[in-house]
């Protein structure tokens, strides 16, 4: 690797192409320029009506793992839908704090796990190369987030795990799985993203979440795995999620579980508490 502080003349940039190429090309520079190595997480996500994303909120160097750019994308993923809820009066700007809670964890979990990898142990302080590695699919699609919003994140739990040690852990994403619905195979994941869903196999649960609009104001989409699914695909989920036959789980609008539930009963009360101790609704009574 070149050092930063020396200039290139045309014959070390070519030689330096080929090296990285691998085999002896023709090339031609048209424009040159210096890049600045830096790893920043911004001291807040929020202010007021303003929010950061991506860069503005982290820069995070380039690395085999992709954390910067998935980083930023899952920010606006995790943003979106919140902004949409408050902007269409759905939900309290309360709301929104969540945001920070729960993506400035990540970044700086995706910061240290940068500087603790070969690529750029090299710039990093002795705590920063001591930071245990994770898996790397565990960083991408395995991240638990903490906030006010997620019922039963608890702080003993580890940052990142892969998907499938999780086992429909609140906070985590609900689990991909390959399944078929009339006749057409697809992924679970297919099922989530147009609203808020519950989950279950049990009959009471997807009645009070058809019934928790009228408490909430908010429209819940009940699937009922085994009668969606059929028995088989649906026993392989309720397992993904860890709830039974008659336990439920409520996935948000970013396919993340918000809460689930071991036990049957299907309590529009419980299910009612749950969306608004969630910061979700106004005042919306029955």
């Amino acid at each position: 690797m070149f050092r930063d502080d020396i200039e290139r003349d045309q014959a070390a940039l070519e030689a330096a192409i080929q090296r990285a190429i691998g085999t002896p090309v023709s090339v031609e520079i048209l424009t040159t320029g210096r890049w600045e190595l830096t790893a920043l997480i911004a001291d807040h996500f929020r202010k007021g009506r303003v929010f950061l994303a991506g860069d503005s909120a982290h820069t995070l160097p380039p690395n085999r793992g992709g954390y910067g750019a998935n980083t930023g994308i899952a920010d606006a993923f995790n943003l979106a839908w919140k902004l949409a809820a408050v902007l269409s009066g759905q939900s309290e700007d309360s709301l929104l704090d969540s945001y920070e809670e729960e993506r400035k964890p990540i970044a700086w979990m995706r910061f240290q796990q940068i500087f603790a990898r070969p690529d750029y142990a090299r710039y990093a302080d002795d705590v920063l190369r001591a930071t245990p590695l994770l898996d790397p699919v565990a960083i991408e699609l395995g991240e638990l987030y903490r906030s006010s919003i997620i019922d039963g994140a608890n702080s003993d739990l580890p940052l990142a795990q892969r998907p499938e040690e999780w086992r429909g852990q609140p906070g985590t994403r609900a689990p991909h799985r390959v399944v078929t619905r009339n006749g057409t195979s697809m992924s679970t994941l297919d099922l989530y993203g147009a609203g808020w869903v519950l989950v279950s196999s049990s009959e009471a649960w997807c009645e009070a979440a058809t019934r928790i609009q009228d408490r909430t104001g908010i429209p819940v989409s009940p699937i009922n795995l085994r009668a969606t699914l059929g028995q088989g695909d649906g026993a392989l989920v309720e397992q993904d999620l860890g709830i039974g036959d008659q336990g439920a789980s409520l996935v948000r609008p970013d396919g993340i579980i918000a809460w689930r539930s071991l036990q049957g009963g299907g309590s529009v009360d419980a299910l009612g508490s749950v969306m608004k101790a969630h910061a979700l609704p106004r005042a919306h009574t029955a």
